[in-house]
């Protein structure tokens, strides 16, 4: 699926300017998705050379969680590229999208400000906004839906996972898959070295599931059959095992079509997501994996969670499926509603604007003047 997500930063900038009362430089990853820093480019390439040497610049990481250490080792001094550094502002500022981060601690110490708000939710509302017309017909041939795709860097969990269910005799119950052979290292994960050696499953994988090569960026994508068929999504976020909170299109994806869902991410993720007005099924099933700290035990929870409603009674699910009817109505007119729209422009705009006054307020000029007399 092709994203215009160039749109999106126009809409940023504007919404920049606009909060700070002058112009922003704008720099993005293009194309869209890559991590690399040869590929952080600034989003009006035509703007004249002293328009970088004169205004605020904002660097935009807002769809990927923050990598610190990767960045930091191919550029020591300045982290991010810049097309000029003979800037008049000694800081930049840092659109990103996660809380409770180590990273961003090593960014604010580097001269970067930061402006945090939920950019998945907007591009969510774009990918996704045809499911606002969706009506489902339901036809149920299993329980659960696990889009289960890319398990590189912090996604590794998702092949421990796949082997609780088997281990659980949840096979059955599963509409899901595995990538054998992981789509961006183009390696088996037998072959591979993982950073928590407890996510390394034992068992061989594509001996109980289908596979699939789907990479990453295959999560704007859902089959409206899946969700007929299914009654439960399962939704693996990016970050898992990590202390960081960032909720990306994958949750939303759910949402925007009334599908019920049991969240894989960080520590508090429910209570992240319902800070935004959404609900979920605590009054329904166990929600408490979403407070363990410990990765493996949130994981083997989770899984237990699995277990328990695919044990459930013909008479409980019928009672359980009105009372989660419930929430998911709520959950998909809220998503598609302007107030949810509205709060996290206002999230943004209120950020930006706070951001921009530190900036300001902050600045000695002694950066501009170092390469002005270079």
């Amino acid at each position: 699926m092709s994203i215009p997500l160039d749109r999106l930063y126009q809409f940023v900038e504007s919404v920049a300017q606009q909060a700070s009362g002058e112009r922003i430089v704008i720099y993005r990853f293009y194309p869209h998705g890559s991590k690399k820093l040869e590929d952080l480019h600034e989003l009006h390439g035509d703007w004249p050379m002293a328009d970088y040497d004169l205004l605020p610049v904002m660097y935009c990481h807002d769809q990927e969680p923050l990598m610190w250490n990767h960045y930091h080792a191919q550029d020591p001094e300045f982290n991010l590229r810049r097309k000029s550094r003979r800037q008049q502002f000694d800081q930049c500022l840092l659109l990103h999208s996660e809380q409770r981060s180590h990273n961003l601690q090593q960014y604010q110490s580097h001269d970067f400000v930061p402006v945090y708000y939920w950019s998945h939710a907007l591009i969510a509302r774009d990918w996704f906004r045809y499911a606002e017309y969706y009506e489902q017909t339901k036809r149920v041939q299993k329980i659960f839906l696990i889009y289960n795709r890319a398990w590189a860097g912090t996604r590794e969990y998702r092949l421990k996972l796949m082997e609780h269910i088997v281990q659980l005799d949840l096979t059955e119950h599963c509409k899901t898959t595995v990538n054998a052979v992981e789509p961006e290292l183009n390696i088996h994960y037998h072959s591979h070295e993982f950073v928590n050696a407890c996510m390394r499953p034992q068992l061989v994988l594509e001996n109980y599931f289908n596979t699939t090569t789907a990479s990453s960026a295959a999560s704007a994508d859902f089959e409206v059959k899946d969700y007929e068929s299914t009654e439960i999504e399962v939704v693996l976020e990016t970050l898992f095992d990590d202390s960081r909170l960032q909720l990306t299109e994958k949750i939303l994806r759910p949402i925007a079509v009334g599908q019920p869902f049991i969240l894989a991410g960080t520590q508090g993720s429910l209570d992240y997501l319902r800070s935004y007005g959404f609900k979920t099924f605590d009054n329904i099933w166990d929600e408490s994996y979403d407070n363990e700290p410990s990765a493996e035990k949130r994981l083997l929870a989770i899984a237990d969670l699995m277990k328990t409603i695919g044990n459930w009674s013909v008479t409980e699910r019928q009672l359980n499926q009105h009372a989660m009817q419930l929430i998911t109505q709520h959950n998909r007119q809220h998503f598609f509603s302007q107030n949810f729209s509205d709060q996290v422009i206002r999230e943004l705009t209120a950020n930006i604007k706070m951001a921009h006054k530190i900036l300001v307020s902050g600045n000695t000029g002694l950066r501009y003047n170092k390469y002005q007399n270079l």
